[in-house]
């Protein structure tokens, strides 16, 4: 096989040319594929090479990890390829030329098929666990947070805490730790299987909300926050796990702005609030819509929308 190695070396570039080419032709006949295939053919070329001068190698101690496991299962797609070849020559032995071609590109179709589906979901399994982890350590921060922030209220309300800067300063510090912390929740809870959609009452959700005002700094900028409990039992049909990360957003956003000391934008862009982001990306994901608005008279209005259950 040194001549078929050597005719590949040798032809190269020309290969790569043609593989480019066919590739814009795929995507011009409306079957684009992403940038990384145009990567594949040289890659493929250098372990064809090394397969050609000898098929069945150990891997030697020391190999980095990628490429040990890439050759492990090189050598798996090898010998069940090659396996199920000499099987399906020997119940059909009058197998033509073109037959067996087909046959072994089948099998090499089916066997990196077959691999990259296990190796994924290896993968899965393995994030899965991580996240749970992650999930439950980034709970125990929030709540613990949460006790600090009410701690530092309720000091500063003893006069144990006065209003200097390093007191502002942990105050902002806890705030922001707090929503990085529920940032990080809602990506681990899509990554970890997407939404799980239930019938979320707003009663017990906008009470819990009502509850957090203080730590959420109600009780420094003297905001008196009042929860209107919804008329028949309203639900919507949300993840529970991050509805009510999501409406702690829109309170914080809301006492961003309460006055006094409000939190001025150019044109009065409310959507353009930081602390909104993640009530809006929830609202997206669940098909509803966040919205702000600014009266006539100066007040200002966020409403998260989101599928009401239907009563049947």
């Amino acid at each position: 096989m040194d001549r078929v190695r050597e005719a590949l070396a040798r032809h190269r570039g020309e290969l790569l040319d043609r593989w480019n080419r066919q590739l814009r032709a795929a995507a011009e006949a409306g079957f684009p594929l992403d940038s990384s295939t145009a990567e594949v053919l040289p890659r493929l070329l250098e372990a064809a090479d090394r397969a050609l001068q000898r098929r069945f190698r150990p891997i030697l101690p020391g190999t980095p990890s990628p490429d040990a496991d890439a050759r492990r299962a090189a050598l798996q797609c090898g010998l069940l390829g090659g396996f199920v070849f000499d099987a399906a020559l020997e119940k059909v032995p009058e197998m033509s030329a073109a037959e067996q071609r087909l046959l072994a590109d089948a099998l090499a179709q089916a066997a990196v098929e077959t691999l990259v589906q296990a190796a994924l979901q290896r993968e899965w399994d393995r994030r899965r666990r991580d996240t749970a982890r992650l999930a439950r350590l980034a709970h125990e921060l929030r709540n613990s947070v949460t006790a600090a922030r009410l701690a530092l209220d309720l000091l500063r309300r003893r006069g144990a805490v006065l209003d200097s800067r390093p007191g502002r300063l942990l105050e902002t510090s806890l705030s922001r730790l707090r929503d990085g912390i529920e940032d990080t929740l809602l990506d681990e809870v899509l990554s970890a299987g997407g939404l799980r959609a239930a019938n979320v009452r707003l009663g017990p959700l906008l009470a819990e909300a009502g509850s957090a005002a203080v730590a959420l700094g109600a009780g420094k900028k003297k905001v008196n926050v009042i929860v209107v409990k919804p008329l028949g039992g309203l639900s919507v049909r949300a993840d529970p796990r991050v509805v009510g990360p999501a409406v702690r957003g829109l309170l914080r956003a809301a006492l961003q702005v309460a006055r006094t000391g409000t939190t001025r934008l150019p044109g009065n862009r409310l959507s353009d609030l930081p602390v909104l982001a993640l009530a809006r990306r929830v609202a997206k994901l669940h098909g509803g819509f966040l919205s702000t608005r600014v009266s006539r008279s100066n007040a200002c209005e966020f409403r998260l929308a989101l599928p009401r259950v239907q009563q049947h």
